[in-house]
């Protein structure tokens, strides 16, 4: 089958597009045959489109919906993977963070989303994917902006969903585990949180940005055309333990 997943030909915007987990979306969306366009602060040269914007920034996520509306219309997948995080006790937490994470983290998901899903529900099917996280089930400690914005993105999975599941649009959430990545690097390389947490994942490694990829195709494929509302962790068996 020279398509298995059914994407060639169809129109992908990935956020957070330049590193990590987006970088590898951007490429197996590309070798699925995807027109990918990559949103992220310093560009993507991988993508076919490439669109920089902040999306801590309210003013560049709107621009970010309006080009694409008007230059490409409708889109075939949204995946919003664009977000960050940050330590630090809830007593001393700085309020300007707490902002900043809940604009990338969540009102930035949220705005994309609804700002590109009337082409979609015109078309009577999208699809629209979210980075969720281990947070997104847990509570974590010492990242309390990230934890509640995490929680909020499965939230919005659910809410979405059960609003435009009935227009043909799947709305699904993939939480990654301990992926290594320059935000988790700080845990991994962390000389006791890094072992603590290695030893509680059963498959007994660290992710990899391409370990999420074949959820992701999954779940933007008509193969997930009955899947919806949920959230798919691939955590190396993390949460199970």
């Amino acid at each position: 089958m020279d398509d298995p997943w059914g994407l060639a030909g169809s129109t992908v915007v990935v956020t957070g597009s330049s590193s990590g987990i987006g970088a590898a979306l951007v490429e197996g969306f590309r070798d699925a045959g995807a027109q990918v366009i990559g949103v992220s602060r310093r560009g993507t040269d991988a993508a076919t489109i490439s669109l920089t914007a902040d999306l801590s920034n309210r003013e560049d996520t709107l621009r970010v919906v309006d080009r694409i509306t008007q230059e490409v219309g409708a889109v075939d997948v949204l995946v919003n993977n664009a977000g960050s995080a940050s330590r630090g006790s809830a007593t001393e937490y700085p309020e300007s963070e707490w902002d900043r994470l809940i604009e990338l983290n969540l009102t930035a998901p949220f705005l994309l989303s609804r700002g590109l899903a009337p082409a979609m529900i015109a078309r009577g099917r999208g699809k629209v994917l979210f980075t969720a996280s281990l947070w997104s089930f847990l509570g974590g400690k010492s990242v309390p902006a990230y934890a509640v914005t995490k929680s909020g993105i499965a939230g919005l999975i659910r809410s979405l969903s059960n609003e435009w599941s009935s227009v043909g649009i799947q709305v699904n959430g993939i939480a990654p585990g301990f992926v290594d990545t320059d935000l988790t690097r700080p845990v991994i390389e962390d000389p006791t949180r890094g072992p603590a947490y290695l030893a509680r994942i059963p498959t007994g490694r660290w992710g990899t940005p391409n370990d999420v990829v074949g959820a992701a195709l999954f779940l933007a494929s008509a193969h997930a055309n009955y899947v919806t509302g949920t959230i798919l962790p691939v955590d190396g068996g993390w949460l199970a333990n």
